[in-house]
């Protein structure tokens, strides 16, 4: 074969693991003889060893549109006994879009629960109880929720001139399931009638039998306002908590035990009096069970 240039070469054919080729020896090139003949035709470029090639007729093109996928999937899902595959394909939707197409086996089933309870298994359910572990923690149990409540005076007093001390209302506190201490807050306006006086507002706890008693002068001070002497008028506030190093049944009032709450104002020093006021006078006990 005769190229432009004058160039001759030679097509010969050859045999490499009992497949025929066709061997251009000066290109090196090697074409497959085992085409499809139906097809009439192919071609094959070669350059000559040690020279460029050019392909005249093939040209690069535009850019084409970049790919769309559509966030829609059209999943299957599968039951887990399904012997179809899971796949994943895509679909074409026309004017380069496509959507995933996908099919997944669901999980397996768990096996069925076998310690679960019954509203019987630990006694009768009663409303609001709730199931905790007993005692001997060898099971549950029914027990009342340790919620508590607040509670506050049906009237407020205002004290009249003259009094060293006076009870200004008291708040009875039914018996409770479980054992609690009361958290008491409230405020109180003083005014003395001289420069000596010094008084204290105080929340006393009577409990039991004698709560109305011995309770209202001589129960636990379970909250506590003051402020220096000659101040007048003054705003105490109480602050809930009992006298440092307090045994723990100071003011633990105890389950089944009925609780009656006072608040006094007692005077401290000096040799004035003092009056208050119900309009600026405020009282409320808050329950706070004990672990």
């Amino acid at each position: 074969m005769t190229f432009p240039g004058g160039l001759v070469t030679n097509w010969n054919t050859t045999t490499i693991n009992g497949k025929q080729y066709l061997v251009i020896e000066t290109a090196a090139f090697r074409i497959p003889l085992d085409f499809d003949p139906s097809s009439a035709m192919f071609i094959a470029v070669a350059a000559p060893d040690g020279a460029l090639g050019n392909v005249p007729w093939l040209l690069k093109g535009d850019p084409g549109d970049p790919a769309i996928l559509t966030t829609a999937i059209q999943f299957t899902p599968l039951d887990p006994s399904d012997p179809t595959p899971d796949a994943a394909s895509l679909l074409a939707l026309g004017n380069n879009t496509y959507q995933l197409v996908l099919s997944l086996h669901k999980g397996q089933k768990g096996d069925p629960g076998s310690n679960l309870l019954t509203p019987t298994d630990y006694g009768t359910p009663v409303y609001k109880n709730i199931l905790q572990v007993n005692a001997a923690t060898t099971g549950f149990e029914y027990a009342t929720q340790k919620v508590g409540d607040r509670y506050i005076p049906a009237t407020i007093l205002s004290t009249p001139s003259g009094n060293p001390s006076y009870t200004l209302c008291s708040v009875a506190v039914p018996a409770q399931t479980f054992d609690w201490r009361p958290h008491c807050e409230g405020y109180c306006v003083f005014t003395g009638t001289g420069p000596d006086l010094q008084v204290d507002l105080m929340a006393r706890l009577g409990t039991g039998s004698t709560a109305g008693t011995t309770g209202e002068t001589a129960g636990a001070i379970v909250a506590r306002g003051t402020q220096p002497a000659g101040q007048s008028p003054a705003t105490h506030v109480l602050s809930a908590a009992p006298p440092p190093g307090s045994a723990d049944s100071y003011d633990r009032v105890a389950a089944g035990t009925i609780a009656v709450l006072f608040l006094r104002a007692e005077r401290q020093s000096g040799l004035s009096t003092f009056t208050t006021n119900a309009a600026t006078t405020r009282f409320s006990v808050r329950v706070e069970p004990i672990p």
